[in-house]
């Protein structure tokens, strides 16, 4: 069994987080906001000795907003950060308050009115998306959130659609240090900064800034990016690839032709040959065929023989909304990296 055989079935077998976008990754975390008791979580968010609440105006300002942005805030709870970041953008500018639970939901807008905000708009968002329209965000705001995403990577890529190009993401989340880290923090949150910044990294960001004012939290800011080279393969490294397809996230497509193919194909891979793209992507859209074959929740890694036909497939498919990441390495050099062909 060669490396990456190997790398897939321990990812599989050992990881409890490798259910990948197709399960939760922690299942049942967000279970207590189903029929949340708002007077109680108002309590406990919104009081002293709780880090992002003492520091909450550094929290803010640190964001550099400014009247007229659209925000959204993603995991509004209670409405602490929303009630902030409404006056920041003033009457021109609009906050969503977004959050899982609609309990959580009508109370932001409910006390947001009250405080005189009408720039405060509520959204129930789904595990899986944010619900946001198109590129209409300035400004995605997430505190002590981010471990509550049960499907990260479709969440983040809701979030990148809803992002305009040169908006951000405003990430406030605990360190998980072993030694370092709480023990309700060891138990609560699944993964620490490293992991976290890696994941959202792969959804197509980059960090942009980074301050250090908090003990417990750290906060982050990224951008958006297209995560290629160049030429236009992505710069996803062969582990990530490894990584992505054990957990679910990613599939593995085959653009070569059907002839090459039978001559010999990689073991995680499916076919989907360039001429078949060609033919199915039209002045009126995809073929139902095509839509098929193509996984709209998933990233898709194509390879061909020698990584050109997958830049040309890629271009054919840009402007329908999937996340294709074209591989420069081909199928020969893909299995001197370890993938196994099929027998």
């Amino acid at each position: 069994m060669n490396r990456i055989a190997i790398c897939l079935l321990v990812v599989i077998t050992l990881s409890p987080h490798a259910v990948g976008q197709e399960k939760s990754v922690r299942p049942g975390i967000n279970k207590s906001f189903s029929e949340p008791d708002v007077g109680s979580f108002t309590e406990r968010f919104e009081r002293e000795g709780r880090e992002v609440y003492d520091f909450r105006q550094e929290i803010i300002d640190s964001c550099g907003l400014r009247p007229g942005m659209i925000v959204a805030d993603i995991g509004a709870g209670t409405g602490l950060f929303t009630r902030m970041l409404a006056p920041r953008v003033g009457e021109t500018g609009r906050v969503y308050a977004v959050d899982i639970s609609k309990e959580f939901v009508a109370h932001v807008t409910k006390t947001s009115q009250q405080e005189g905000y009408k720039n405060v708009k509520g959204i129930v968002c789904t595990p899986t998306s944010a619900e946001l329209p198109d590129n209409s965000i300035d400004l995605v705001f997430i505190c002590d959130t981010y471990h509550h995403f049960e499907f990260p990577y479709r969440t983040l890529r809701s979030l990148r659609r809803a992002l305009r190009p040169d908006g951000s993401i405003v990430l406030v989340e605990f360190h998980r240090e072993k030694g370092k880290s709480s023990e309700w923090i060891m138990n609560h949150v699944r993964a620490g900064k490293e992991t976290f910044q890696r994941e959202i990294e792969l959804a197509g960001f980059e960090v942009d800034e980074e301050k250090d004012f908090m003990e417990q939290s750290y906060w982050l800011r990224f951008r958006k990016t297209e995560r290629t080279t160049s030429r236009g393969h992505t710069t996803d490294s062969i582990d990530d690839v490894i990584r992505l397809l054990a957990n679910g996230t990613a599939a593995l497509i085959d653009v070569r032709e059907q002839a090459e193919w039978d001559g010999g194909h990689l073991q995680e891979a499916s076919l989907l040959p360039l001429s078949e793209i060609r033919a199915g992507a039209t002045n009126d859209g995809l073929s139902k065929s095509l839509q098929a074959k193509l996984p709209k929740t998933k990233i898709i890694y194509f390879h061909c023989r020698s990584g050109g036909r997958v830049l040309v497939a890629t271009e054919l498919l840009k402007t329908y909304g999937y996340d294709i990441r074209p591989l420069q390495s081909g199928f020969s050099a893909l299995v001197r990296d370890g993938f196994e062909a099929a027998r």
